[in-house]
Order: structure tokens, then sequence, then C-alpha cells
């Protein structure tokens, strides 16, 4: 059962208030609904790394788990414990299937009554169904919240300044992954580059008030609004990889990383015998990791990894990064490459890239 529902597949965008506004400032929009710049992807990462950027992420999946027994029916689901949660906090998890295959990558926030999932790339809705299987007699009501919400993201040192600004509170004190309520809507310290940043959860007929906002506050620190390239560029040079792009549901999950989403003391989870199987063994056979490419020209996806003429895995995604002047990427490699300062290179539409390994997790 796939529930993979990238961005060329985002359907549920069509409802973004937004749109239009971005329409308007001539941004680039994969499928005429996703900004992925607004002036040019260089320029963007440049002020994300200087001042601040501010992102629609609405395409992106965000759903409600409710009853009083929704802490122990996630816990026995996803990786991460879910028990230790308590208001204002959050984690880190995944759901696998049985195999210890990737299903999804989430982020859960508890609130006071209620459980908020991010549920990133993979669609909300399928998320539900694939959750309400396992429902039996538990006292959990699941809900799809992407109509109701629009999503925002405030990224780069000076993020916590442009929430103060245009929101009026002061984050700074905020920890990663704690979140606070303003009124109906919810801020998460999220960092997405490296550079400190915060998620905002907006109902949808507030989110034009505070785009507004953004757009004639933070200009004034030097922010302004920013397109999904720009935070890609920032996620590579991080080694974070992204659902449908770097990982899939057929990716073991020791595969792809994910240290931080993983508890290893609490107990069953679907998927958990494999992981703790690999785990006792030691090793997988092949690994994400990050590559720094010595070209300025990105390589596809797919593109081979090798090492005297053998293949030896494939890149997954790549961007030029400004800050080291040459392409970075993530791809997996067999387990004998996974490993920093590893030489290999790639091949890139037929152009025999030389490269090596930076950063494995």
């Amino acid at each position: 059962m796939s529930i993979l529902n990238p961005i060329h597949n985002c359907s549920r965008v069509m409802q973004n208030p937004l749109v239009l506004h971005h329409e308007k400032m001539g941004a680039e929009l994969a499928h005429g609904r996703v900004p992925l710049w607004f002036s040019n992807t260089s320029d963007e990462y440049l002020m994300l790394g200087k001042s601040a950027g501010f992102a629609d992420l609405s395409h992106l999946g965000v759903m409600a788990v409710d009853g009083k027994d929704r802490l122990p029916f996630l816990n026995g689901l996803v990786t991460n414990d879910v028990g230790k949660l308590y208001p204002g906090s959050g984690v880190h998890s995944l759901l696998l299937n049985t195999k210890a295959r990737v299903i999804a990558d989430l982020y859960l926030y508890l609130k006071d009554e209620s459980l908020l999932v991010d549920t990133g790339d993979v669609s909300a809705q399928n998320v539900k169904s694939f959750l309400d299987r396992f429902i039996v007699t538990e006292d959990v009501r699941l809900s799809d919240l992407t109509d109701e919400l629009v999503r925002l993201t405030v990224q780069g040192p000076r993020a916590t300044d442009v929430i103060k600004t245009v929101l009026g509170v002061n984050v700074q004190e905020l920890q990663p992954l704690r979140h606070l309520s303003i009124g109906p809507s919810l801020v998460v310290n999220r960092d997405r580059t490296g550079l400190g940043g915060y998620d905002l959860f907006i109902p949808r007929d507030e989110a034009e008030p505070v785009w507004q906002g953004l757009l004639l506050k933070a200009q004034d620190i030097g922010a302004g609004p920013v397109g999904l390239s720009a935070l890609d560029v920032y996620r590579i040079e991080r080694g974070t990889p992204r659902m449908g792009v770097d990982v899939n549901e057929n990716t073991i999950v020791l595969e792809a990383g994910y240290a931080d989403a993983i508890s290893y003391s609490k107990g069953c989870y679907m998927g958990q015998e494999v992981v703790a199987r690999a785990t006792h063994i030691g090793r997988v056979n092949k690994k994400l990791v990050q590559l720094q490419l010595e070209t300025e020209t990105p390589a596809l996806p797919g593109s081979p990894i090798v090492h005297e003429d053998n293949e030896v895995g494939r890149i997954t995604s790549s961007a030029y990064s400004p800050k080291s002047r040459s392409v970075v990427g993530l791809g997996y490699v067999t387990r004998e490459f996974a490993k920093e300062n590893a030489r290999i290179e790639v091949n890139s539409a037929g152009l025999i890239v030389p490269a090596r390994v930076t950063k494995v997790d």
C-alpha cells in the first residue's frame, strides 16, 4: 500500500487561500500551487542565511488525533516514545510497516486536549486511512486538518525577531519542537535549515493577514518570502532526507539514518523487531550519505554513484550550494563507502564527476 503524496500530486493545495497572493508576486509555482521561488533560489538562499525567510508549506499534510487513548494508541505504532510527551512538547517519529520500511515521517505536537501530527510529504488523509485500520475499541479519533490550516515556516538567524514583530510573541526561550498556542494558531520551534526557525499552523481564514503582516514588517530586517528551492538547498546541506525523494516505502529505516526519530527503549511498535535485529547485527547493506560533488551542475535523481567503474549507489537529491560553491547531494551507497571522506564518482548525464562523502548518519 503506497500512501506517499509528494508535491507533484498535492491536489489539496488548491484550497490554499494564499495562492492568488503568490501569483500576484510573480512566484514560480509548482503545478500552479506551491511556490518554488519568488525572486531566484540564490538570492533567497542568501537572505535566509543573513536574516530570515518565510515560506508557504501548505502542501504538507497535517492531522489531529483526539480521544483519551490517543497517546498509547500511537505509541504502539510509531518509532519514538510518544508516551513521554506533555502539553507543549513535540517529538520526531516515523511510521513503519512490519518490514521496517518507512511509511511516513512524522512530527507530533501534544496540545492540552489533542495531538497535532505533521505528516509532511505524505498525505494526511492517507496516513489517517492507514491508522484507522488499527483502531478497534480504543477511544481515538483521527481528523485530516490539511484544508483547515495553512502552514507557514519562518527560517533563518532572525526568525525569532520576525515572529516577535509580526505575531507579538517572544519565542526566544522556546526549545526545539516545543510549541505554544496563540489563540487558535500554533507556533512550533522547527529548525528546517540549521539556522533556527519556526513552523506556524494557522486557521485558513487568518492566513492572509499573517502573510501580509510578514510581507510588510519582515522587510524592515531584510527578510522576505522564499520558495521551496532555497529551503531544499539547506535541507540537503544538513543531510536531511525527504519522503518521496530520498526515502520511500522500499527504504529500510536504518538505511536512512533517522537517529532522532527512534527510541530503542520504549518497547514494541510496528517494525520494531526488524529494527532491533538490524541494530544487533550492526549493519545494513547500504546507507544514505551526504556528498560533495566537484561540479556546479546538480546531478539528476537516480544518477549512478560509481567506484572504479562499479556502481556502488545512486543519487537521490542534489543542489548547487552557494556556501561550498559546489553541488551537495544525498544518495545511497554500499556500506563499504558509507564513511566520511570516501572518494567516489557520480555519473551525471554521462559526465563522470569526482565526489566525496561528507556526512554519514
